[in-house]
């Protein structure tokens, strides 16, 4: 009752004032920071039976998969953390939902570092590794999406926020989600559905025309 009538009325009620958005942001940096360690942790490196510069050639050509995938999802979970940043700089209270979503956006966060694993383990289940990581990645978005359109509803926002700096930004994770969801059916009918991913700077260019930014 007290949040709608803050709608109404532009107010912040006391309870939502009492929630300050930098323990929510310090806490969120602090597990990207974790998920970025993890990822790098999970890194083949040389060991005892490789000799030599050729052998160690050899090593880092034979998992060229593994340091691939972990640039992807190193620069996912980045992305992922601008994002963040951008948004909740505008943020002055926090609703329990929108603690809540953004908490779901770090459990996906976290994950991330096992779906790189598995999507390049040798598990003869390509289906199967190729959606556990698309997923992942396009749930972060979603879960991300909706903890700040919470507060967006909630009337939570500062008076500079600029309207032009959060539609760019939101424009950014709805092509995440819509990218990552588009190469799971596809991922059912080739082992080529990686390549949909290269589409994103696309697939954001085209959700400009349908919902334009507005200036």
């Amino acid at each position: 009752m007290a949040e709608t009538v803050a709608r109404r009325t532009g107010e912040v009620p006391d309870e939502v004032e009492l929630v300050s958005p930098e323990r929510l942001i310090y806490f969120s940096d602090a597990v990207i920071a974790i998920a970025i360690t993890l990822l790098a942790l999970e890194l083949p490196v040389p060991h005892g039976e490789v000799h030599g510069n050729e052998g160690v050639v050899d090593f880092l050509r034979e998992h060229l998969t593994e340091y691939v995938a972990f640039l992807i999802s190193f620069t996912a979970v980045a992305l992922h953390w601008l994002f963040h940043q951008r948004l909740f700089r505008y943020v002055k209270g926090l609703t329990g939902g929108a603690i809540h979503w953004n908490l779901a956006w770090l459990l996906v966060i976290v994950i991330m570092p096992f779906a790189t694993k598995l999507l390049t383990s040798e598990a003869d289940a390509f289906q199967v590794q190729f959606i556990v990581y698309a997923a992942s990645q396009a749930l972060a978005g979603l879960f991300l999406w909706r903890a700040f359109s919470t507060v967006r509803r909630a009337g939570l926002l500062r008076d500079n926020t600029p309207p032009a700096a959060i539609t760019h930004t939101l424009s950014w994770i709805a092509a995440i989600v819509v990218t990552f969801a588009v190469s799971i059916p596809v991922a059912l009918v080739t082992h080529s559905a990686s390549l949909c991913w290269a589409l994103l700077p696309a697939v954001r260019f085209a959700l400009r025309f349908v919902r334009p930014e507005r200036r």
